[in-house]
């Protein structure tokens, strides 16, 4: 009979999987990924798996649910640190941009088209409700004290489209001009979102 494992060992190792889930599903696919694969990386047989996880899809949604709790923990330091409303909104794109060319696996795997469905996976649906509750947050604070005459759900929602887009151009190497970058589009985008939603005189 298995030696029952201390909660310690179940989350480190649950961890361990994860993290090897979450590279094969960027660099062969989530098609690709299964239980054998995952077992073959880790040494172990495929039926040691499920001490830890009943399927490959509750792998993945863990996984997923991991990337999307570190994304939010790094918006969650930006959003709590100092300065005004501007400042902590320009930290806060920050801290998105730097956790997706930091960790480009788990950024791609937040926004894998195949997704878990939430209801399933409460660990994933409430990693996801905490992500886009931190991507609106900000938006609310600028909304309520910087004068913008927005709703502040839209305006978050079209921050991270534009943002992700971004994102997703440089990463795939479509950003290719002498008079255009990166960090010029971004801080450009960004300020023709805002213009668009300050009061304008009568």
């Amino acid at each position: 009979m298995p030696q029952a494992l201390s909660e310690d060992r179940l989350a480190e190792t649950r961890e361990k999987i994860v993290r090897v889930a979450e590279r094969q599903a960027v660099a062969q696919g989530l098609e690709n990924v299964s239980t054998h694969s995952i077992a073959r990386e880790l040494g172990w047989s495929a039926t040691a798996l499920y001490r830890y996880f009943p399927n490959k899809e509750a792998i993945l949604a863990a996984a997923r649910a991991r990337a999307l709790n570190r994304l939010s923990e790094a918006l969650e330091a930006a959003i709590g640190g100092p300065g005004d409303v501007w400042e902590i909104s320009r930290a806060v794109g920050d801290a998105y941009v730097a956790f997706a060319f930091e960790n480009p696996d788990a950024y791609r795997l937040i926004y894998a088209l195949n997704q878990p469905d939430p209801d399933e996976y409460p660990e994933f649906s409430a990693a996801l409700a905490r992500a886009r509750g931190n991507m609106t947050l900000y938006v609310e604070r600028m909304v309520a004290q910087g004068g913008l005459e927005t709703d502040a759900s839209v305006l978050g929602h079209l921050f991270w489209a534009g943002l992700h887009g971004l994102i997703t151009l440089e990463m795939t190497g479509k950003i290719r001009s002498e008079t255009l970058n990166f960090t010029s589009l971004r801080h450009e985008m960004m300020r023709a979102l805002v213009r668009g939603t300050r009061p304008r005189p009568d």
